[in-house]
């Protein structure tokens, strides 16, 4: 009889085989959403990566599942873009400066996976979710940026400032202005610069 300690290195290879199929047919939806699949079918998945339709439909069960998955992946691996190591702290031009550097790298290295979400999230409620958290987390950091700032507005005044520079800061915003007004990252950069700047109240 095989013992317990001698099977596990076998299921231990199972698992780590499966983990790895996993991750990259995830890999592969990213990329296809890189390229301008907002919804990659399982098929395609299966021919660029090389497992079969009935392999990823063991992991996944259904392509809303799959992309949900992949999505979560690809948002995990790029939390670095989006750090401020000092959040809500210095001088408001620096602050300014670091934020918006911080969203144009964020939606240079999240954006074609941000806009797929977008896409299918009115008939994917698990991807409706997605896109709120997202959208919910960039509002929570620009509050947390601007601290200082927002704390000396009261009521309504605060909430309204809130909501304007939300808009103006969200991935859909900068989505915008790089690919439907063709402006380059240094004239995005400058655009959010001045907004938050008359927004804020910061130097001209």
């Amino acid at each position: 009889m095989i013992s317990v300690e001698q099977d596990e290195p076998r299921v231990d290879g199972r698992a780590a085989r499966r983990d790895r199929n996993i991750n990259a047919v995830l890999d592969i939806v990213v990329e296809l959403f890189t390229e301008g699949e907002l919804f990659p079918t399982v098929e395609q998945a299966s021919n660029r990566s090389g497992l079969s339709v009935r392999s990823i439909y063991r992991y996944f069960a259904d392509p809303a599942e799959l992309h949900d998955a992949a999505i979560k992946r690809h948002r995990e691996q790029s939390q670095p873009l989006a750090h401020l190591p000092s959040i809500g702290r210095g001088p408001l031009e620096t602050r300014i400066d670091d934020f918006v550097a911080m969203r144009l790298r964020l939606h240079d290295g999240i954006g074609a996976t941000y806009r797929a979400t977008v896409h299918n999230a009115g008939q994917h409620p698990r991807l409706r979710d997605e896109l709120a958290r997202n959208r919910n987390g960039l509002r929570a950091q620009f509050e947390r940026q601007f601290k200082p700032e927002l704390s000396r507005l009261k009521g309504t005044e605060r909430d309204a400032a809130v909501s304007a520079g939300d808009v103006l800061t969200q991935l859909d915003s900068i989505d915008l202005l790089r690919r439907h007004r063709q402006l380059s990252v240094a004239e995005t950069a400058q655009a959010l610069r001045v907004g938050l700047r008359g927004l804020l109240g910061g130097d001209r």
